[in-house]
């Protein structure tokens, strides 16, 4: 009895130091979005419209707020807290889902040098301090695919389902994974999935009913101002040829992977190469493949080049769209993990496609 209650004593501790410590940090200006929509919402304005959060905030700061109106189950309840008490909150529970998605993907009872020097790489890791310093969603759902992940492979479909589910809220960092889970998803998981989506649906459309097309307007100019410095194909197209045409091509390439390995890990890796919109933070994603992944090779050398890519941005000007080199690193990575399994793929498919020529071709011949 006493070993649980020191256990829980020291939990309660560590995160009222947390919140005291966060106290010290400014609300960001992505943040104040989020609390801005979350305040609107209450009191029956359109959270899409910039005029509106801004008067809200005035006379501090804001970005637009352009996320599906799913994330009204975490940004309405911080609308019931002044800004300065719910930024408190925010970053509190964002470090507690950091510490929680490292120990799911550590596995069951994780060393503990093993979980404070993967716990330090990931903290020091480039990504992880800008998602900490924009006060980002990040860390939610990093959070919520670790749980994925997790639930997948320890049969856990029903919090699996859930998770991708909630998930959802990030959409544009989550669709591959969306499609692969839904495939590996028993009965009772896509039940899951489906009721935890339907609540999502009932309570955006609730709060607002015409939500989806205001989302869409935002997300379609926000996409349109940021679309060149992201670090996806897209940010590399326009870097090497000033136009969108080789981000297609790579896009293909990169889902043709896809015929070669469906693991969680690698899935996620492709789909972070893809969106048209997206911010280094949301790189923190990568560390579902690092930690998941044998060994800490892949998460030592993703701390390492982000620092190197950190550097060089700072030297040459360049925009966040650099940081593609560390999904290149970690795709790189995960084709030699299995190499040896995508190459007795690839001879599969080279057996079964002469095997369906040489039919054709013995047909054509008996005609």
């Amino acid at each position: 009895m006493k070993t649980p209650l020191v256990r829980a004593l020291v939990g309660i501790l560590a995160v009222a130091c947390l919140f005291l410590l966060n106290s010290y940090f400014e609300p960001h200006f992505d943040f104040n979005s989020f609390w801005g929509a979350g305040r609107a919402l209450l009191e029956g304005r359109n959270p899409y419209d910039y005029a509106v959060i801004q008067d809200i905030l005035a006379p501090r700061g804001t970005a637009n707020f352009n996320y599906p109106l799913f994330i009204a189950v975490l940004v309405v309840p911080l609308g019931l807290f002044d800004l300065e008490m719910a930024k408190n909150i925010w970053l509190t529970i964002s470090e507690i889902a950091f510490i929680l998605s490292v120990c799911l993907l550590l596995g069951r009872k994780p060393g503990s040098r093993d979980f404070i020097l993967s716990t330090l790489a990931c903290a020091a890791f480039v990504p992880t301090l800008i998602a900490f310093f924009d006060q980002q969603t990040s860390m939610f759902a990093l959070c919520l695919l670790s749980l994925v992940w997790y639930g997948l492979k320890r049969d856990r479909h029903v919090l699996a389902g859930s998770a991708l589910a909630l998930s959802l809220i990030k959409p544009q960092t989550m669709a591959l994974v969306l499609v692969v889970s839904l495939f590996r998803l028993r009965r009772k998981g896509l039940v899951a999935f489906a009721v935890t989506f339907g609540s999502m649906l009932i309570v955006a459309f609730g709060l607002m009913p015409d939500w989806p097309l205001h989302w869409w307007a935002s997300a379609s100019w926000i996409t349109r101002e940021a679309g060149r410095a992201v670090p996806t194909v897209w940010g590399l197209s326009w870097f090497l040829s000033s136009q969108y045409w080789l981000g297609l091509l790579l896009s293909l390439g990169l889902l043709a992977t896809l015929l070669l390995d469906t693991r969680f890990a690698f899935a996620l890796t492709v789909g972070l190469f893809l969106p048209v919109y997206m911010k280094p933070y949301d790189l923190v994603l990568l560390f579902i493949p690092a930690l998941s992944a044998p060994g800490r090779k892949l998460l030592g050398a993703l701390v390492i080049v982000s620092y190197l890519l950190l550097f060089y941005a700072g030297l040459s000007g360049r925009g966040g769209d650099i940081f593609i080199l560390l999904t290149i690193v970690t795709f790189v990575y995960l084709v030699y993990q299995d190499r040896l399994s995508m190459a007795e793929r690839i001879r599969s498919y080279r057996t079964r496609v002469r095997r369906s020529l040489e039919g054709t071709a013995s047909q054509s011949n008996n005609l």
